[in-house]
């Protein structure tokens, strides 16, 4: 495996991150669109407070899970290839942008925008937390100490 094949699937799976984490910015103009052109925006679904409420409990509760999900996906697919790196990055991405759209289904169905807003900051914190780092893939492939070798 050499350097220049890591880096290319490195920058693939960069690029398709940096995609997703702007679509989460979009959920966050469509937000601010639907809050001021029909405002007050109560949301689409008549639910009462309890209900809202409880929407809200059980998407956070995803929400905290998705994180575990995704240490336990980043584990079985493992590191015996670059190809499998690519693929953890990407299912991770999704996962992380999960988060925002559990806002925005929340936002859309109850209307409060703070919800919306708490979802998307913790989803922004996962992508900086998983977001993959080049020397990170290429300790896991075990081609750090033989590039430190070799200099």
């Amino acid at each position: 495996m050499d350097d220049t094949q890591i880096k290319l699937h490195y920058l693939k799976a960069n690029f398709i991150g940096l995609a997703l984490i702007g679509s989460v910015f979009l959920y966050a103009a469509v937000v601010e669109v639907l809050k001021r052109v029909l405002a007050p925006f109560a949301g689409v679904a008549a639910l009462t407070p309890a209900q809202a409420q409880m929407l809200k409990y059980v998407l956070v509760a995803l929400a905290i899970a998705n994180f575990f999900l995704i240490k336990f996906i980043q584990k079985i697919l493992g590191a015996s290839s670059v190809e499998q790196l690519a693929q953890a990055a990407i299912v991770t991405f999704a996962l992380c942008e999960a988060v925002a759209l559990f806002g925005l289904v929340l936002f859309l169905l109850a209307g409060n925008a703070m919800d919306f807003y708490t979802f998307m900051f913790l989803s922004l914190f996962y992508f900086w937390f998983f977001f993959p780092k080049i020397k990170d893939w290429e300790a896991q492939l075990g081609l750090g100490t033989q590039e430190a070798a070799k200099r």
